[in-house]
């Protein structure tokens, strides 16, 4: 990797998005929860391991976490994906390990904190602290910035989940705070402006959320309300992701889920923390609420999908029910087609920086 390239990624995460003169006088304090689960929200789930949607949900979470005790950590001594649509093969598997283990991770200490089973923990610190130590050197080339933008975010989930368990040393997590400020927010592709730039927000609110760093939350709280202006058109659709592949558009409500997705996450982290961004609307009149409305019927009849242009027989629509997020965003605003999707389709979980939706928010809006 060239090192003024390397040196231009280090200041991504305080340079690229700074807070304009008008939020800056509108800046909102953080008051630090947690990073993804408060503990109001543990003590709920904690209560409804016996209620639906929880209950099936934990049992899917509690054999994942039971096949995982023992997993062995994949991690790279140099971090580099190759790009999917030229290596798709290659791109999984440079990916996996860290995918397979942040998962687990996340998980496993979820496993933790609703059992109290120090089984869980253990196998999951383990898996944080072989990829704190374990990584030499980061490559910024083809896919291996996104790639870690939306796989670790899940390892800082599961290392804030750990944070009652004496056992794992604090030289540990002082590691993984140094492998986070040092290695980990470079990666960060906070800075484009499609889905890439989602993805990247979630890495950095979760690092800013984690390392408690109020100045870096607030660029990400900023970055936030940015994408809601530029990202979402007038009707709710997202301009930048319905015609993907080359204009044929197959992939268009699968990339449309895949930036919305990452800007619920940002938001539930900036809500844990102490800024609801839920109700924002942008100085054009742009929502999160909106683009969710508008995605909703074309996931639940993709014909109605206006941007897909098949050229020929085989051009099909292509991954349209990516949907665990709307865990979180039907609860905020219920919508019967939705709510009838979710049911169908329960308990939901993805591979993408926050697995078992179903568990920890579905049909929670607010705790007791």
């Amino acid at each position: 990797m060239h090192l003024t390239r390397r040196r231009f990624a280090l200041l991504l995460p305080t340079v690229a998005a700074l807070p304009s003169i008008q939020s800056l006088m509108a800046q909102e304090s953080p008051r630090w929860s947690g990073v993804f689960l408060n503990q109001a929200r543990l003590h709920t789930l904690r209560k409804r391991l016996h209620t639906e949607p929880q209950a099936t949900a934990f049992a899917a979470l509690k054999a994942d976490a039971d096949a995982n005790l023992d997993r062995q950590p994949s991690v790279p001594k140099v971090w580099y994906v190759p790009g999917y649509y030229h290596d798709a093969a290659g791109h999984e598997k440079a990916k996996g390990g860290l995918e397979g283990d942040a998962n687990a991770a996340y998980g496993l200490a979820l496993a933790y904190r609703m059992t109290g089973d120090s089984r869980y923990a253990a196998a999951a610190a383990r898996l944080i602290d072989a990829w704190a130590t374990g990584v030499e050197s980061m490559s910024d080339k083809d896919d291996s910035t996104l790639t870690f933008s939306y796989h670790f975010p899940a390892m800082i989930l599961a290392a804030s989940l750990l944070e009652p368990y004496h056992p794992w040393p604090s030289a540990n997590r002082a590691t993984l705070r140094t492998f986070i400020r040092q290695k980990a927010l470079p990666m960060n592709t906070m800075a484009r402006k499609n889905n890439w730039g989602n993805w990247g927000l979630v890495l950095v609110f979760s690092s800013a959320a984690y390392l408690q760093d109020a100045a870096l939350f607030q660029s990400a709280v900023d970055r936030w309300k940015s994408f809601i202006e530029t990202q979402i058109a007038a009707d709710g659709h997202l301009p930048e992701e319905v015609g993907r592949n080359g204009g044929v558009g197959e992939r268009g409500i699968w990339y449309s889920h895949f930036c919305l997705m990452p800007q619920t996450i940002a938001a539930e982290i900036a809500r844990v923390n102490g800024v609801d961004l839920y109700e924002y609307r942008s100085p054009s009149g742009h929502t999160l609420r909106s683009a969710y409305e508008r995605l909703v019927p074309w996931t639940h009849d993709p014909g109605t999908f206006p941007y897909f242009h098949p050229r020929g027989a085989n051009d099909k629509q292509l991954g349209t029910d990516y949907i665990s997020y709307w865990e979180i965003l039907n609860a905020h605003w219920p919508n019967p087609v939705a709510t009838q999707m979710i049911r169908a389709r329960r308990p939901l979980t993805a591979e993408h920086s926050a697995p078992y939706l179903t568990f920890t928010h579905g049909d929670l809006l607010h705790d007791a």
